[in-house]
C-alpha cells in the first residue's frame, strides 16, 4: 500500500472478510495462502477507491538537521514503490512474496497458478526492469563513487603478486608444456615449472580425471586480440569468438588440450 495507516484499514478490513467466510475454507493447510489472496484483492480494491496522497505524519516539519536524511529516506521510498508500480501485477506479486514474505517458488506459483519456471522466469525479468528503473534514479549519486578502472588494475596487480603461482590441471604434464611452450613461448625455472611474463609461475598438476570448469583458469593481457585469436585460430586451438565486454573490453575464450578455459583481453 505504501503507508502505514492505510495498511491497517486493509489488514482490518481484509480479517473481517476472512471472518465471514471463513466456512468456505476447504483445506485448513492452505489457510495462509487463502487469507493472502483475500488481503491481495482487498488491497486491490482499495488502491482503486483511493488516490494516492501524502500521510498526514510525513508532511509535518522535521527538525532543520534531520530534514536531508528524511528527504533521502522518502525519495528512496518513492522511487522502490515507483519502480515496483512499473511492474506487471502477477510480476510484482511474485518479487513482493518471494523478497518480502520468504515464500518459495513453489508457493507463489501454487498462489499465482503459474508453473515454478514461469514464476522463477517473472522474477528474473521484473529484477531487470527493477534494475533498470532505480539505475536511472540513482545513477547520479553512484557516478561519484566509482573509482576506475585505475583502481580496479592496482587491485589486480596486488592480488597477482600475492598468489605468486597458479595451478592448472592437466592429463598429460608434457603435452601441456608443449603447448603451452608452442602457443606462447613460455620459458621453463629450475624446478621444471613455466614461467609466465609477469614472473609467475604455472604449475601443471598431472590428474587422472579431470573435469573442466566453465571459469576460466587465468586470463592474459596481450596487446592485440585480434592477432593471437588469429594465431591461435591458424595453430589448431580451440577458441571462441572475439567480443567486447563492457567491463573488460575486448577479449576471447579459448581452450587448451585438457578443455580447461582461459581469457585473452587487450591492454586498454
Amino acid at each position: 500500500m505504501g503507508d502505514f495507516h492505510e495498511a491497517q484499514d486493509v489488514t482490518q478490513e481484509a480479517f473481517v472478510k476472512c471472518y465471514n467466510n471463513l466456512h468456505t475454507l476447504k483445506d485448513p493447510a492452505r489457510l495462509g495462502s487463502w487469507l493472502y489472496s483475500i488481503a491481495y484483492r482487498t488491497s486491490l480494491d482499495f488502491a482503486k477507491k483511493n488516490k494516492r496522497s501524502l500521510p498526514y505524519s510525513e508532511i509535518m516539519a522535521k527538525p532543520a538537521d534531520d530534514v536531508r536524511s528524511w528527504l533521502d529516506h522518502y525519495m528512496l521510498q518513492e522511487s522502490i514503490n515507483k519502480a515496483l508500480q512499473s511492474l506487471e501485477e502477477k510480476s510484482k506479486t511474485a518479487v513482493v512474496l518471494h523478497y518480502l514474505s520468504d515464500w518459495s517458488m513453489k508457493e507463489i506459483g501454487q498462489f499465482l497458478h503459474l508453473s515454478v519456471s514461469a514464476v522463477e522466469s517473472r522474477i528474473r525479468r521484473a529484477k531487470e526492469t527493477l534494475k533498470r528503473c532505480l539505475a536511472d534514479d540513482f545513477e547520479p549519486f553512484f557516478r561519484s563513487y566509482r573509482l576506475g578502472r585505475d583502481f580496479e588494475q592496482m587491485v589486480c596487480e596486488q592480488v597477482l603478486r600475492r598468489m605468486g603461482h597458479f595451478y592448472i590441471p592437466v592429463t598429460n604434464k608434457k603435452q601441456a608444456t608443449d603447448w603451452f611452450i608452442g602457443h606462447f613461448h613460455l620459458k621453463m625455472n629450475s624446478h621444471g615449472n613455466l614461467l609466465l611474463e609477469s614472473g609467475h609461475e604455472l604449475y601443471l598438476l598431472e590428474c587422472r580425471l579431470h573435469s573442466p570448469q566453465t571459469m576460466p583458469m587465468l586470463t592474459f593481457s596481450v596487446s592485440s586480440v585480434d592477432d593471437l585469436w588469429s594465431q591461435l585460430k591458424s595453430g589448431g586451438v580451440k577458441t571462441e569468438p572475439i567480443e567486447t565486454n563492457e567491463l573488460f573490453g575486448k577479449r576471447f575464450a579459448f581452450y587448451d588440450p585438457d578443455d580447461n578455459k582461459y581469457y585473452a583481453v587487450e591492454n586498454q
